[in-house]
């Protein structure tokens, strides 16, 4: 043991080195997947919580004909709804009812028409009654609860204070209600009540019991208001609206805290398989539903965990790459530092076996040591489970790599003996040329099939320990690399060694002797490696960051938008307010309308449509990065027609270059039009949901006027006209804005039609803050700092290990006149080209390595765009070349430090 303490104590810093490198290895493999773990939590908690609209599971059910009794007592109420909505909880797969709140279920009547003296214009009723667990608790403050209608028949409804004073009724009152179809309804207001719980989640099912909403424009509102029935009158309402007018609503919120990325893709199926058999959950009634987004939530926010994760395996795979050649480095320092002492014990008898194993219970101490801290780090970081399989890795490679050098060193007890014959050594020499040359193509073969499937498959495709292959496509293009510059150093070194010779100074010559007699190829490959994943972070980093810039054009389209849940008049309105407003440059409106039916084009179903004011628009996108789009001026002169009603049938559009020549239809609410192509979609922003859908853009007016005209030709054929056709056909929804006043004056116009808004800036910061993108880019600038900090390591190990033949020459050197500068720029002119060497090549490898990933790694889903982003490398992806080069200037000084403490005598003895 004392022996063992004693050589540890003489080789003490490449132990600690050792120490310390495992400790980091294993604190960052470690804590990282659980850190992950956590973030795909989140995201899919937050995706969930700030859905728009909610996740909610929504069953509904319709009574049907024939099954309504006005003279039913409250018993028909609650066989029908309260009975229905507790049996849900046990129908429901158990996994899925663990993160679904209690049901709230409503029965409501569709809209009525309701005129009185409070509301004169007009507005809508909705007849509802509701229950969460059991009917809201309320206070009479006039009259009573409703109950089983009268002789005169009428539905008996309590109405909330502030309907009441809105209408102008009470209790005791009588209104009449019509229906589509034009049916009265009457209606007789039996109390007003006041909620004692206005925050009952039984309210939720239908807000406007509380209060009156209204929607469209300033000057032609819309007032909604709901009347509340009882258990007693649901009956009563369910025969006069008899035989769909009134739907069963059962709504199962989500509860976001129960959720983890872990149990989403189960969810995802459950949710899908209700939504296809809902007869599973024995609900009574005719056309029953079951509706929900929270499996399009959790597949879209799985996709983009999945790509995270992938990501983080393909940075973590080079960093422990890395961090083991580091490894290997330190092991092949000490066999060195100890060569003397190893080859005597070999000399003395002791096996290789002995060797390995003296080395290997040296190494296991200090690993262990080193994986004991790195987990106590990891733990404090990020507790949870260890993440074993890589803790074993970095601690097998720590072990082994200095019983590995050890035993080689101590086989080479005696000198390696070279045959005399010319021609042995020649073919000696061929043998070890045609070894190097296959691994080396073998290596070559092996990096570039993993990176076409890296590039093929995607790294979202990564699934297990059998693409560790793929993941490791970097580190293996960064190794075949390094070894490909490795034999252009020798030539670079011969001509500068040319140079140095016809100086008439002999610092230059004597630096590039040493540095082409001195070179090792480990610790370059170990540099070229860390440098190139320095470089890749550097370069992901930067590129997420400036594709997050374009994907907030992508996905806001302009400074600000201006969103309604519905067509509504009331953006015109909107477009106005941020006319006038000062700091605004340009406003469009535009209709956009998603999964519309498309006919006459195999494999396209559905499309995009935008419908615009061409000019507008395009003065828009003239002041963003999209640019002009002249297509839209085009389409404006080719709309004219249509928009003047002078019998066109067809609607001009631009449409995407596969449809130019396709006779193709569009079903726009209950007409199909005719499209005719006038030119190509230009380059538009886009949100990613929508990539790859083909949009057709069209003229607002043209479209109004081409679907009435339809509407008119069917009335005058068949005497029907169709459904909505009276209706705005193509009301705006959204209403873009650019200008530095924009997002202020778009906030609150929005405000006050109850739209929302969403500006560039906004979307930015929370995509930047985004728990997955956040992460991610942590991640990036950790390997980041974490691999120049290990290629900082390999520069120090590399000049330890050369430091004694350095010595030797410089003290030579020294006795012959050479002075102590000069002495250290020999040292600097024999360490500093290798270096830079591997550094600058290390960095262009790196980033040529993500020009040829981003669409593997799916930076989109980061970035947030629509298709692949540019690459943009931050400006310290060259920070490395300065680093290193500084970490060479330092040893330099230390080793000069050295020297000049050194006597005459010890330079003057033979070493």
């Amino acid at each position: 043991m004392s022996a063992a303490w004693r050589r540890a104590r003489a080789d003490l810093w490449p132990l600690l080195v050792t120490a310390v490198v495992v400790a980091l290895l294993v604190a960052v493999t470690d804590a990282v997947p659980r850190l992950l773990t956590a973030r795909a939590d989140t995201a899919v908690r937050t995706a969930v919580a700030q859905a728009d609209p909610a996740a909610d599971v929504v069953v509904t059910s319709r009574y049907g004909a024939g099954t309504s009794d006005a003279t039913a007592g409250e018993s028909d109420t609650t066989i029908g709804v309260d009975d229905v909505a507790r049996s849900l909880d046990a129908a429901l797969p158990a996994s899925l009812g663990a993160v679904l709140d209690p049901p709230v279920a409503s029965a409501a009547s569709s809209d009525l028409n309701l005129s009185t003296a409070g509301l004169p214009t007009g507005g809508l009723l909705r007849l509802a009654y509701v229950w969460a667990g059991q009917e809201p608790a309320v206070r009479w403050r006039d009259g009573v609860a409703p109950g089983r209608p009268g002789p005169d028949l009428a539905v008996q409804v309590g109405l909330s204070e502030a309907v009441a004073d809105a209408l102008d009724v009470g209790a005791g009152d009588t209104v009449s209600a019509t229906t589509a179809d034009r049916t009265v309804v009457p209606l007789l207001v039996t109390g007003v009540f006041v909620a004692l719980d206005p925050q009952d989640a039984a309210w939720t099912a239908r807000p406007e019991l509380l209060g009156p909403r209204a929607y469209g424009r300033e000057d032609a509102r819309t007032t909604v208001v709901a009347g509340l029935l009882s258990a007693a009158s649901l009956p009563a309402a369910r025969a006069a609206l008899e035989p769909d007018g009134v739907t069963r609503t059962f709504r199962l919120a989500v509860d976001p805290q129960a959720l983890d990325h872990a149990a989403a893709r189960d969810l995802v199926r459950q949710v899908a398989a209700l939504e296809a058999s809902p007869d599973v959950l024995t609900v009574p009634g005719s056309d029953v539903r079951v509706t929900s987004r929270l499996d399009l939530l959790l597949t879209q926010v799985g996709a983009r965990v999945d790509a995270t994760w992938s990501q983080a395996v393909v940075v973590l795979t080079g960093l422990a790459a890395g961090g083991a050649l580091v490894l290997l480095v330190a092991g092949d320092l000490l066999a060195r530092r100890r060569a003397t002492a190893l080859r005597t014990v070999r000399a003395r008898g002791t096996s290789l076996a002995g060797v390995a194993g003296a080395a290997a219970a040296e190494s296991a101490v200090v690993v262990g040591a080193g994986a004991a801290a790195g987990l106590v780090l990891g733990a404090v970081v990020a507790p949870g489970t260890v993440t074993w399989p890589g803790v074993v890795g970095v601690a097998a490679v720590g072990v082994l790599a200095p019983a590995a050098f050890a035993t080689v060193t101590a086989r080479h007890v005696e000198p390696r003996r070279v045959p005399t014959d010319r021609h042995r050594r020649r073919l000696a020499q061929r043998v070890r040329t045609v070894r190097r040359v296959s691994l080396e193509a073998a290596l070559l073969v092996v990096a570039v099939g993993a990176t076409a499937a890296l590039v093929r498959r995607g790294a979202a495709s990564l699934s297990g320990a059998a693409d560790l292959l793929l993941a490791a496509a970097p580190v293996l293009v960064a190794v075949t690399g390094a070894l490909l510059l490795w034999r252009g150093v020798p030539p670079l070194v011969g001509a500068a060694l040319g140079a140095a010779r016809r100086s008439r100074k002999a610092g230059p010559l004597l630096a590039m002797a040493r540095a082409r007699a001195a070179g090792a190829v480990l610790p370059f490959v170990a540099l070229v490696v860390l440098t190139t994943l320095v470089a890749l972070c550097a370069a992901l980093a930067g590129t997420a960051r400036a594709g997050q810039e374009d994907g907030a054009w992508d996905a806001v389209g302009a400074d600000v938008v201006v969103r309604t849940t519905s067509p509504d008049t009331s953006v015109e309105q909107v477009a106005e307010s941020l006319a006038r407003a000062d700091g605004v440059d340009a406003v469009a409106v535009a209709r956009v309308q998603d999964d519309t039916q498309l006919f006459g084009v195999p494999r396209v179903g559905t499309v995009r449509v935008l419908a615009v004011d061409p000019l507008p628009y395009g003065d828009l996108l003239a002041r963003t990065p999209t640019g002009p789009a002249p297509q839209l001026g085009a389409l404006a002169d080719a709309s004219d027609a249509a928009r003047a009603g002078t019998g066109v049938r067809a609607l001009p559009a631009l449409v995407t270059a596969s449809l130019l020549d396709a006779d193709a239809a569009l079903r726009w609410g209950d007409v199909t039009i005719d499209l005719q192509p006038v030119g190509e979609t230009p380059a538009l922003p886009a949100p990613q949901a929508e990539a790859g859908v083909p949009t057709v853009v069209v003229d607002r007016a043209a479209l109004t006027a081409v679907a009435e005209a339809l509407a008119d030709a069917r009335e005058n054929r068949s005497g029907a006209r169709p459904a909505g056709a009276d209706r705005g056909v193509a009301d705006g929804n959204t209403v873009w804005a650019v200008g530095p006043g924009a997002p202020a004056a778009a906030h609150t116009a929005a405000a006050t039609v109850g739209a929302r808004d969403l500006s560039r800036a906004q979307w930015l910061a929370d995509r930047r803050s985004d728990p997955l993108t956040s992460g991610l880019v942590g991640l990036v600038v950790l390997v980041a700092l974490v691999c120049a900090a290990l290629a900082a390591t390999v520069v120090v190990l590399d000049a330890a290990a050369s430091a004694p033949g350095r010595a030797r020459s410089l003290a030579s050197a020294r006795v012959l006149g050479l002075r102590g500068r000069a002495a250290a720029r020999v040292a600097a002119g024999e360490l500093l080209p290798p270096t830079l060497v591997g550094a600058v090549g290390g960095v262009a490898l790196g980033v040529l390595l993500v020009g040829v990933l981003v669409g593997p790694l799916a930076l989109r889903l980061v970035t947030g765009q629509a298709d692949d982003p540019a690459v943009a490398p931050a400006w310290w992806a060259a920070a490395p070349v300065a680093l290193l080069a500084l970490t060479v200037l330092v040893v330099v000084a230390v080793e000069s430090s050295t020297r000049r403490r050194e006597r005459l005598g010890q330079v003057l003895r033979v070493r």
